[in-house]
């Protein structure tokens, strides 16, 4: 597997849960309220609504179905999928048409990264409801983590044909072609998803990390710049206009970007290899050599803090940095040819 140095943010593998339903008996209890996600409810008092709705032996068959459906949602939203699943196994078994305890036990699969199961829920609800945007959407994103794009694209057209307005597929179909190497139209996708909210940073974001894989690292910086200003406590983002400002030669807001970078996350070793290289930019050998040596703790087989490492060995004259740069070779072919695209190179 080749490793990336730069990478986008994804939608995410852990999905989004939806279709809470009402679970109203009468008279209108503040636990059925809860189960529904009314009131403000919390997810542990969603969980506690629904148990308390569950036991009551008061309910239909339908409404034991949505309380068990929505109690599975509420353990989705705090991350412990395997009482989720128990819960949409429930739900489904009471009603095998209810497409929503498919998609989101499609969900719950998809965030375990157990993505065949996870398509196969989604395949059961997109059955049931042909129209369900949301799952093909959501399968688009599976097919995506398994590196399948084509069959992702796919899903995400069949999603934005059912929902045009919104911004996610577009978000999640601009990825898709990034990873194909078509930054053109990851650009259009990321460029309408902004359109339709201005206020999504990882959309601006992804798309200056889509701008700076053309080499315009210009634009790329604007783009990290808008996605820093809607969320600036996000250190992949400063990290992002680190790399830019770095490859771009603007040295000193690089250094202090990655520095930002490195507070809000210490001890990330895509950020510390991007300050190694403004630092190996910069001819502060021994202090690229020092953050190289830490991101490589971090990960071990990082095929660009190989190579800048093995740079700076070299430069500093210290022979031993061959190893390492024909070590980065040999996971990444081409990164000589990165690196001399960088501004840096051995002579």
């Amino acid at each position: 597997m080749i490793l990336k140095r730069h990478v986008l943010v994804p939608f995410g593998v852990t999905l989004v849960f939806c279709c809470v339903g009402n679970v109203f008996s009468q008279p209108i209890s503040q636990e059925s309220k809860w189960c529904a996600g009314q009131d403000g409810a919390s997810a542990d008092l969603q969980i506690r609504g629904c148990t308390t709705v569950i036991q009551s032996g008061r309910e239909t068959t339908t409404n034991l179905a949505i309380a068990f459906n929505n109690r599975g949602t509420a353990y989705g939203s705090t991350g412990d999928y395997d009482r989720a699943i128990q819960d949409f196994e429930q739900a489904i078994r009471l009603n095998p048409r209810y497409a929503d305890a498919f998609y989101n036990r499609g969900n719950a699969y998809g965030s375990k990264r157990d993505y065949d199961r996870a398509i196969q829920d989604f395949d059961q609800a997109i059955r049931l409801n042909p129209q369900y945007a949301t799952a093909f959407k959501n399968r688009g994103i599976v097919y995506d983590s398994k590196g399948d794009q084509d069959r992702a694209i796919q899903d995400f057209d069949q999603a934005m044909r059912r929902n045009p307005q919104d911004p996610n597929a577009f978000y999640n179909r601009g990825n898709a072609y990034h990873s194909k190497g078509d930054q053109d139209r990851a650009i259009q996708d990321f460029d309408q998803a902004i359109w339709l909210d201005p206020q999504y940073p990882s959309a601006l974001y992804n798309r200056g990390t889509a701008y700076g894989s053309k080499g315009d690292y210009n634009r790329a910086i604007q783009d990290y710049d808008q996605a820093i200003r809607l969320d600036p406590h996000n250190a992949t983002y400063w990290n992002g206009r680190c790399w830019g400002r770095a490859i771009a030669g603007l040295l000193d807001g690089a250094l202090a970007d990655c520095n930002e970078s490195l507070r809000l996350r210490p001890n990330d070793p895509l950020a510390l290899g991007s300050r190694a290289l403004v630092h190996l930019k910069s001819g502060r050998l021994d202090s690229a050599i020092s953050d190289y040596d830490e991101a490589l703790r971090l990960e071990p087989n990082q095929p660009y803090s190989l190579y800048g490492r093995g740079l700076a060995k070299q430069k500093n004259g210290d022979p031993t940095g061959a190893a390492d740069m024909a070590a980065a070779r040999a996971i990444q072919p081409d990164i000589a040819e990165k690196f001399h695209g960088f501004g840096v190179q051995l002579h």
